[in-house]
C-alpha cells in the first residue's frame, strides 16, 4: 500500500488566508500550543490533507502529480503565504505485490514540487500478508 499526506504548518493567520483561497479537505488540524502528548506541545499550527492511496508506487506519483498540477493551476504556493508544506510519501514493503518499493521521481514532478513550494518526505514501512487482508 502507498499513502500520502500533505502538512502544512505555519502561523495561524496564514493558513487561514491561504484556505480561504484554496479548499483543502482537511483531516486533522491543530493550533499552535495545542497537546502532541503528555509532554509536548505543537511549535506552530498546522493541518494534514489526505491523499488518496495508490496501488503503486507508478500511482501514487501520478495522484501526487495531480494534485501538484491543481495546486500550480490555481497558482498556489506554499511560500508566498509564508507556511511550510511536505508531502510525506508512505509505502509498504514485503507484501506479495510490492516486495520492494522504488519511486521514480522524475524532474518534471521535482520542478512541479519547487514551483508549489513543497518538499517531499519518503519512508517505508514493512507489511506482511496478514495486514494486508485485514
Amino acid at each position: 500500500m502507498n499513502i500520502a499526506i500533505l502538512r502544512v504548518c505555519g502561523k495561524l493567520e496564514d493558513l487561514e488566508r491561504l484556505r480561504e483561497d484554496y479548499t483543502f479537505e482537511v483531516y486533522s488540524q491543530w493550533k499552535k500550543g495545542d497537546p502532541i502528548s503528555k509532554t509536548k506541545t505543537f511549535s506552530e499550527s498546522g493541518f494534514k490533507v489526505s491523499i488518496p492511496d495508490g496501488n503503486s508506487p507508478k500511482d501514487m506519483i501520478e495522484i501526487l502529480s495531480s494534485l501538484l498540477l491543481e495546486l500550480s493551476a490555481k497558482k498556489i504556493d506554499f511560500r508566498d503565504y509564508g507556511v511550510t508544506a511536505e508531502i510525506d510519501i508512505g509505502f509498504g514493503v514485503g507484501e506479495e505485490k510490492q516486495f520492494v518499493a522504488t519511486y521514480d521521481l522524475s524532474l518534471p514532478f521535482l520542478e512541479l514540487a519547487v514551483k508549489c513550494g513543497v518538499s517531499i518526505s519518503m519512508s517505508s514501512y514493512p507489511v506482511d500478508e496478514e495486514d494486508e487482508t485485514n
